[in-house]
């Protein structure tokens, strides 16, 4: 079976390339895409910019027996599946609906039809990597009566796989006269970088503990509001801290590396799609401080880890709207994260059992095989 793909990026490799055997995965050329083709030309032509986001238009070129996207929807005739993070259609007029204190959509003709592409025969399934995901994208369908129970049919929930990170967690969890910790995230600020910063540096004066910060300290535009400029002034200063190593655009294989060395992993986020950092933690044995926003929850416990509660909305977005609700997430962050730590490092005989739980639960929820039948169930439909 031959699978065409869009796009050669993490979320592809992480969720579709290569995760069914037997399959031959074919990379489609943009211009496969008559929606890419025809912004191409008007760009060229009338110096206008289309928006062709969460669109795809396939030529049938080369021969594939299913297109596989990824948040995009498919208007051509092509058999085809989509997972996606948040909701499909992923359109302007869509993607930001759940980021509101009151969730709340307008019902439009644009994603009218693109639901109606996701009702048609050819659409094999859409699958959310997450139940969160789910959630908001059958809120969406609220407001499409005529679709939902054709979508609903076809939506099903497969979280990643992960495979499982030997190391020896026993000979780790033994020597706890110094604590390593671990962040991983491309968007320093957006993950909760600076009140993490804050909470440790006041946990230094009681506590010793080293923190390898992993991120290139990318700016976000839609939540922390966050200036090139001051991204990398807090680069700058975290430099100077002789208990902090940054690591910068490294490959996967050194992050693993640095995880495989540490005790405690921390992603405190705003606003996360999934935590994909947070399985291959897991899947190392190491357990994970994290907030519980989006699907974070459903991939973290106090049983294999620790979850800071964030105030969030009744699709579990965190509230980041206003200066004010700012202002208390932060609070809120903070305060929670300080009681965590305070608690690990006065009782780390915690760790090792969190250690195996985490093990344990990437075992039974994300094992590569089961992953592999569920989606080989779906393409079989075709």
């Amino acid at each position: 079976m031959r699978i065409g793909l869009t796009q050669n990026d993490y979320p592809i490799k992480r969720n579709i390339l290569n995760k069914v055997s037997g399959c031959e995965y074919v990379f489609l050329r943009k211009n496969n895409n008559l929606f890419h083709s025809l912004s191409t030309v008007k760009k060229m032509v009338f110096r206008k910019k289309t928006d062709i986001e969460g669109r795809y238009f396939f030529y049938q070129k080369p021969k594939i027996d299913i297109l596989h996207l990824y948040n995009d929807i498919n208007y051509s005739s092509q058999k085809w599946v989509t997972s996606f993070e948040t909701l499909v259609p992923r359109f302007p007029e869509t993607k930001n609906d759940h980021q509101k204190t009151e969730p709340q959509h307008i019902r439009n003709e644009k994603t009218e039809n693109a639901l109606k592409q996701i009702g048609k025969k050819n659409c094999l399934g859409i699958i959310s990597i997450s139940q969160a995901s789910a959630n908001i994208q059958l809120e969406l369908l609220k407001n499409y009566p005529e679709f939902q129970e054709a979508i609903k049919s076809k939506l099903s929930v497969i979280h990643p796989s992960q495979e499982i990170i030997p190391r020896d967690s026993q000979k780790i969890y033994q020597n706890t006269e110094i604590f390593h910790l671990i962040f991983v995230g491309t968007q320093f600020h957006l993950k909760g970088g600076p009140q993490m910063i804050e909470v440790l540096k006041k946990l230094r004066q009681k506590y010793n503990f080293r923190l390898s910060i992993v991120s290139s300290f990318k700016t976000d535009n839609y939540v922390t509001k966050v200036t090139e400029k001051e991204a990398l002034e807090t680069k700058e200063m975290l430099k100077k801290e002789e208990w902090i190593d940054i690591f910068e655009n490294i490959p996967n294989e050194k992050v693993i590396e640095l995880i495989r060395q540490s005790h405690i992993g921390l992603l405190p986020t705003w606003s996360d799609t999934y935590g994909f950092s947070v399985l291959e933690m897991q899947a190392a044995g190491v357990p994970v401080i994290t907030t519980d926003i989006r699907a974070l929850p459903e991939i973290n416990n106090k049983n294999c880890g620790w979850l800071i509660h964030l105030p969030q909305n009744r699709l579990k977005q965190a509230l980041y709207f206003t200066g004010e609700q700012r202002e208390e997430l932060k609070k809120t962050l903070k305060v929670q994260l300080e009681n965590i730590l305070e608690d690990i490092f006065t009782n780390p005989e915690q760790l090792l059992e969190k250690s195996g739980n985490s093990l344990e639960r990437i075992k039974k929820n994300h094992d590569p095989a089961i992953f592999s039948e569920q989606l080989k169930a779906i393409y079989s439909k075709a």
